[in-house]
């Protein structure tokens, strides 16, 4: 098993619910949950067209982890911040980047997002897309805003 999956694992079976089991999000179910969601992929896909580090660390807690697609793990959003920022200093804001979430569940005070995405970068000259898969957990916050609490990327299938 790998880093990734194990951590998934955990991470999963650690915040599952034993009283009630997660819902699908309907249009509308939680109108500040699913305003929080398109505005943190909306801002993300525009954030690493412009390398606004800031802006992509935004929507996370204070203790978020970032787990990347080769099991790397970042903790706090200032470090899931600085890991942009290092990114971006090798390779350069994005010519593109896409979000399409899947699908989200909701259980209490958490949600998890499943969906995928694509940056669009110059390498060597040519345009490359890399894609992959990703499962974030969002909890809500004391104020009911929602923030991203655990974000994994995984590997394209």
């Amino acid at each position: 098993m790998t880093v990734c999956a194990a951590a998934l694992l955990a991470l999963v079976g650690s915040l599952a619910s034993a009283s009630e089991p997660p819902k699908k999000v309907s249009a509308g179910a939680d109108p500040r949950l699913l305003s929080a969601l398109t505005k943190a992929n909306s801002d993300f896909e525009v954030a690493m067209t412009k390398a606004n580090t800031a802006a992509i660390a935004e929507p996370y807690t204070t203790d978020a982890v970032f787990v990347t697609a080769d099991g790397a793990v970042t903790k706090g959003r200032i470090q899931i911040e600085q890991l942009y920022r290092d990114r971006f200093a090798k390779s350069g804001p994005a010519l593109e980047a896409r979000i399409v979430s899947e699908e989200v569940m909701l259980d209490g005070d958490f949600a998890y997002e499943r969906g995928g995405g694509s940056i669009t970068r110059m390498v060597k000259g040519e345009r490359v897309t890399d894609g992959g898969r990703f499962l974030t957990v969002w909890r809500r916050q004391p104020d009911g805003d929602w923030k991203i609490f655990r974000n994994i990327v995984l590997p394209a299938r």
